[in-house]
C-alpha cells in the first residue's frame, strides 16, 4: 500500500473511532433522558448533548469534519512527509485532577496527527518488538498487564522467601533526555528508517524544551518509552534477576540479595544517564517477601503492589 493510501486509512479509522465513542456517549444521554421523561413527565430537564470544548479550537479535532475531508487531509500530509516538512500541530492540553490533589496534563492531538503517530507506532512495533525484553509488558500487542501479574504470581508462589525491589520514576515522559533517547536509535539494533526518525523528531520538537521530554497523548510516545528503557531491561536480564516492567513501574525480584543490590545500581545508573529521577515517595526500595509466619531478618512483607495487589 502506498504511503498516501496508508495515511488516508489511518486518518479515517481514527476519526471513526472517535465518532463511535461520541455516539456511545450520545446514546447513554438519550437513554437517561427517556428514563427520566417517563418518571418526571413535564418536569424532566431537557436533553443536554455536549461537544468537547477543544472541537471549537480547530475543526481537525472534530471527527465528523475529519471523516468528511480525510482524503484531502491525507494528501496534504503525504506531501509534507515526503518533502520532510511535516510538523504536528500544537496539541490541546487539559488538566485533570488526581487523587493526591495535584493535576495531570492530558494531551489531545489533532486527529490527523494522532493517526500519523499511530501509523508509525504500528510500523515500528511490528519491526522491533522482538528486540524488547519479554519482561516488558506495556504498550505492546503481544503482552499486557494481566500477563505481568500472572507471571509474577506464578514465580512468587514457588518461593518461601524472595528479595524484592520496587521502583517508580518521577515524571517519566516529560524527563527523558532527547540525547539519551536518540542514542538508542542506532546502538541497540533497532530497525528505524530515516523517514521514521524524521517523524519521531517532528513529534519531539513540539515540546517547549527541545532537549527533554516525550510528548504524551500519542501512540508513538509509547514506543519511545519502551525504547528508552531498553538499557534497564537488558542489564537486568544479564544480571539474572526476574523483573516486570510496565512503562516506568518496575518490580525486580531474586532469592539472591546481592543481585538485588546490583539491580538497584542499574536503576540508579539509568536514572543519571537518562535524566529521569527516581520517585522516592512511590519507590519502596528493597524488602523481603515471605510466606506468612516465616521469620525475617530485614524489613518483611507478605505482599507487593505492582499496579494492583498480586501476592498475599
Amino acid at each position: 500500500m502506498l504511503l498516501g493510501q496508508r495515511i488516508a486509512r489511518y486518518i479515517k479509522e481514527e476519526a471513526e473511532k472517535l465518532i463511535e465513542r461520541y455516539n456511545l456517549y450520545h446514546n447513554v444521554v438519550h437513554v437517561e433522558y427517556v428514563r427520566n421523561k417517563k418518571r418526571l413527565g413535564d418536569n424532566c430537564p431537557n436533553k443536554d448533548i455536549k461537544f468537547p470544548d477543544y472541537w471549537q479550537d480547530n475543526r481537525k479535532f472534530n471527527p465528523f469534519y475529519v471523516r468528511k475531508k480525510y482524503k484531502a487531509i491525507a494528501k496534504s500530509i503525504t506531501k509534507k512527509i515526503i518533502s520532510r516538512e511535516y510538523k504536528p500541530n500544537q496539541p490541546y492540553v487539559r488538566q485533570v485532577p488526581k487523587s493526591d490533589g495535584t493535576t495531570r496534563d492530558v494531551t489531545i492531538f489533532q486527529i490527523q496527527d494522532a493517526a500519523i503517530s499511530k501509523m508509525y507506532f504500528d510500523k515500528l512495533l511490528t519491526k522491533n518488538k522482538h528486540r524488547f525484553s519479554s519482561f516488558s509488558y506495556a504498550y505492546r500487542n503481544d503482552r499486557n498487564v494481566h500477563f505481568a501479574i500472572q507471571d509474577i504470581f506464578v514465580d512468587f508462589q514457588n518461593h518461601n522467601r524472595m528479595f524484592v525491589a520496587e521502583f517508580d520514576f518521577s515524571k517519566f515522559f516529560p524527563s527523558i533526555s532527547h540525547k539519551f533517547l536518540k542514542l538508542q536509535f542506532d546502538e541497540n539494533g533497532f530497525n528505524i528508517s530515516d523517514e521514521e526518525k524524521f517523524i519521531i523528531n517532528s513529534f519531539l520538537a513540539i515540546n517547549t524544551n527541545d532537549n527533554t521530554g516525550i510528548p504524551q497523548g500519542t501512540s508513538l510516545s509509547l514506543f519511545l518509552a519502551n525504547l528508552s528503557c531498553w538499557y534497564i531491561d537488558k542489564e537486568l536480564e544479564k544480571l539474572g534477576v526476574k523483573f516486570a516492567r510496565y512503562a516506568d513501574d518496575t518490580l525486580i525480584w531474586s532469592s539472591d540479595y546481592s543481585k538485588i543490590n546490583a539491580a538497584c545500581i542499574i536503576i540508579n545508573n539509568f536514572s543519571k544517564t537518562s535524566g529521569i529521577k527516581i520517585n522516592v515517595k512511590k519507590s519502596a526500595g528493597v524488602s523481603l517477601i515471605t510466606q506468612t509466619n516465616l521469620p525475617s531478618e530485614i524489613k518483611k512483607s507478605n505482599y507487593i503492589d505492582f499496579l494492583e495487589p498480586v501476592w498475599n
